[in-house]
């Protein structure tokens, strides 16, 4: 196939997957947020019902499945074309299933499950969250300020794009101001949506900064500036992991991953994991309320995890499970980088959004310069100094044993309090 009718092809998967939403159609209607709150203010438990609206996408599932057979299963671009476009058919068939077990099935094999086992480790995702769990009463000592000051989505929304304009200029997204999402904030190339309505703490400011704008925004007009490989721009569920894992670890390595940002993605894994086993609406929220979120944002983790089901549960959105994943897997992915002299291919996370995986399949096509190097990267990875050391420095302190420095106070005459 010759380039133009390669980039043609990738024209009219752009044009097909436009209207392959999945988030937007599992949204609860507004409604049943006042029902159950009416019921929790009068101690009861109403049963909330409420119908999804049926999709249907043969036709856009029928293109897609057209224009497979046109690529070639050995060139590096045609299979990475072809397994975008196999997500997006795994997207359309979670769109036909909703409010079905099968939806649930189909979210498990994109986004994987709890038990799951971390990459390149012996422990899943649930241990992982618990111990985090376990780790924060550690950490959450009196002397912490817990800086109460609360801002409007508009202060939100006028600093993200002062800041996004200073890197991105003309190709600045558009900030907009919504009622109708569940997350604080969703980034695109072209649009930034933020919710309406709530209070943001100041750590949400550079928090979704880094993660939002400097890494969804940043790789989708990347991949947009990709004259070869345009599907860059474009997310399937495939590369979610690989792109939630990246803006999370950037919350990290700029210092703007707080401790109850910690704490609610593993409270996410954990509750995720009770849904699968039996956990209904009103279990959740009484989780999340029992780890101190408030009642609106416990309400919002707990119905994140039912979308595409019901409030009765039996079907889970595994979804906000790719965080705490994708976040251990993008940091050993850097790890390894760093200590084979691969540096290289870090850069490749940055041309589009694409699954880590798909770096090793692209690398030629990088070195080749099919293609191009990202227009834009994030300051902190263009510190690459300062990033170097503190990977080095955590791979020092994994390797030192607390259990010995308990013992060492202790002999000192400290006493632990009980």
């Amino acid at each position: 196939m010759k380039r133009n009718d390669l980039i043609e092809l990738q024209t009219q998967v752009i044009d097909i997957v436009k209207t392959i939403k999945v988030l937007d159609r599992i949204s609860w209607p507004s409604s049943i947020e006042k029902k159950f709150f009416q019921g929790i203010a009068k101690g009861n438990r109403p049963i909330l019902k409420f119908k999804y609206e049926k999709h249907d996408l043969s036709e856009e599932s029928n293109a897609l499945k057209k224009l497979l057979n046109s690529l070639s299963v050995e060139k590096a671009t045609h299979v990475f074309i072809r397994e975008s476009i196999l997500s997006y058919l795994n997207a359309i068939n979670m769109i036909h299933s909703i409010g079905s077990k099968s939806f649930e099935d189909l979210s498990i094999e994109e986004y994987g499950r709890p038990t799951h086992k971390l990459f390149g480790s012996e422990y899943s995702h649930l241990s992982t969250a618990r111990t985090i769990l376990e780790s924060y009463h550690q950490f959450d000592h009196p002397y912490l300020s817990g800086n109460n000051e609360k801002f409007r989505g508009s202060d939100l929304k006028k600093y993200l794009k002062k800041e996004s304009q200073k890197v991105f200029g003309e190709l600045t997204p558009e900030f907009v101001l919504s009622s109708k999402m569940i997350p604080k904030a969703a980034a695109g190339r072209t649009r930034v949506r933020i919710r309406e309505n709530v209070e943001f703490s100041s750590f949400d400011f550079d928090q979704l900064l880094v993660h939002e704008v400097m890494t969804h925004s940043l790789t989708a007009i990347n991949g947009n500036l990709q004259k070869s490989l345009p599907l860059l721009a474009l997310g399937s569920p495939r590369t979610t992991k690989t792109q939630e894992g990246l803006a999370t670890f950037s919350e990290v390595i700029t210092g703007n991953m707080d401790l109850h940002r910690l704490k609610r993605i593993a409270l996410r894994v954990i509750a995720i994991d009770m849904a699968l086993n039996g956990a209904d609406l009103y279990d959740l929220y009484q989780f999340f309320i029992d780890n101190d979120q408030s009642q609106g944002e416990s309400y919002l983790s707990a119905t994140r995890i039912l979308r595409g089901g019901f409030a009765g549960g039996g079907i889970v959105f595994t979804k906000d499970g790719v965080y705490l994943e994708g976040l251990i897997r993008v940091h050993s992915f850097f790890r390894w980088a760093f200590k084979t002299r691969n540096l290289d291919l870090v850069h490749l996370l940055f041309c589009g959004r694409l699954d880590i995986n798909d770096i090793f399949l692209l690398r030629e096509e990088y070195k080749s310069g099919t293609i191009n190097p990202p227009s834009f990267l994030p300051k902190w990875y263009q510190d690459i100094d300062l990033l170097a050391g503190k990977l080095a420095f955590s791979l020092v302190l994994n390797g030192i044993n607390l259990q010995s420095v308990e013992e060492h106070y202790i002999n000192k005459g400290f006493k632990l309090s009980a």
